[in-house]
């Protein structure tokens, strides 16, 4: 069995929970306000319940941020590889309207300026499984080396790559060597119509599958029907992962959570339907209560799976 090592940046999440988004100069008073670590803490500590080994391979910073996510990542087990930064981490503003939908506002900090050169000498070791982010990209200082690290990762490591909301907000031109180097793509159904429409735009044409290896597995997030996933070589053969029925109070985290508890399964030497089940079941807990914390824990996870 092998690590989750999660490369998704942390920063320090303050939900607002408000019954709808404002119009633009009108003010809305909040219904709460609560501040903890988000980004990628909480797939890690989602992964961490379930006894996988998991390591963050991103950046925390020297400031109060940063030592609130400091003292939560460690007190679940999760290990940290890169050295402390001066400055501090960045805060995500989450807006969580009444349905449950989130609107999401993010203010960088040293998280998007790791040094590359502390990945390269992170030792990875065969089955360990990597999540290479969308996040990472959004410097352009910093994301040719990103890419180019990912693209030394040794085959024996399995790469999964999440494009993630922000796929439209970055260069076009990143996504074509990540491709050709995920072993898993996973994605949402909004961020794999524009990934689609991004690679056809940059390559005059060509389709998503010509990037990718031809027994790299794609996935696909669809909400209440849970997820659907086909390996590149036989797409014609679509699987479907049904949901688990839940009612839907806060979508914050649930996409970070589906993606690490995935990848933890996996490392873990699950197969991939056992593991999107548990990321189903991942995902249904979290939908279930306000706010992306606290993570789901393995009971709550190991009770989904178990009504099956």
């Amino acid at each position: 069995m092998g690590r989750f090592i999660s490369t998704q940046p942390v920063v320090l999440n303050l939900p607002t929970l408000i019954d709808r988004l404002p119009k633009q100069g009108e003010m809305l008073q909040a219904r709460s306000v609560l501040s903890y670590p988000g980004g990628g803490f909480i797939g890690m500590a989602a992964a961490a319940e379930l006894g996988v080994d998991t390591a963050m391979l991103s950046v925390l910073g020297t400031g109060p941020n940063s030592y609130v996510a400091r003292r939560e990542i460690l007190s679940r087990g999760i290990e940290i590889l890169t050295s402390e930064m001066i400055g501090d981490i960045g805060m995500s503003f989450s807006l969580v309207e009444a349905d449950g939908n989130t609107t999401v506002i993010l203010a960088p900090g040293v998280e998007e300026e790791p040094i590359i050169d502390e990945y390269r000498q992170c030792e990875l070791h065969s089955g360990d499984v990597v999540l290479v982010h969308g996040a990472c990209l959004t410097n352009p200082n910093t994301a040719a080396d990103y890419i180019r690290w990912v693209s030394e990762i040794p085959s024996d490591v399995v790469v999964v790559l999440a494009p993630s909301p922000i796929v439209n907000e970055v260069d076009e031109a990143y996504w074509v060597p990540l491709l050709g180097r995920a072993d898993y793509l996973t994605m949402n159904s909004r961020e794999h119509k524009l990934l689609r429409e991004i690679i056809s735009y940059v390559s005059h044409g060509k389709e998503l599958s010509d990037f990718l290896k031809p027994e790299a597995y794609v996935i696909v997030r669809k909400g209440e029907e849970g997820c659907y996933y086909w390996r590149n070589d036989n797409p014609d053969e679509i699987v479907q992962i049904e949901a688990f029925h839940t009612v839907a109070v806060d979508t914050s985290g649930v996409g970070d959570t589906h993606v690490s508890v995935m990848c933890g399964v996996i490392a873990q030497d699950g197969s991939l339907d056992y593991a999107l089940r548990a990321a189903n079941a991942a995902g249904a807990c979290m939908v279930a209560h306000a706010h992306s914390f606290p993570p789901p824990d393995q009971d709550d996870m190991l009770n989904k799976l178990l009504k099956i």
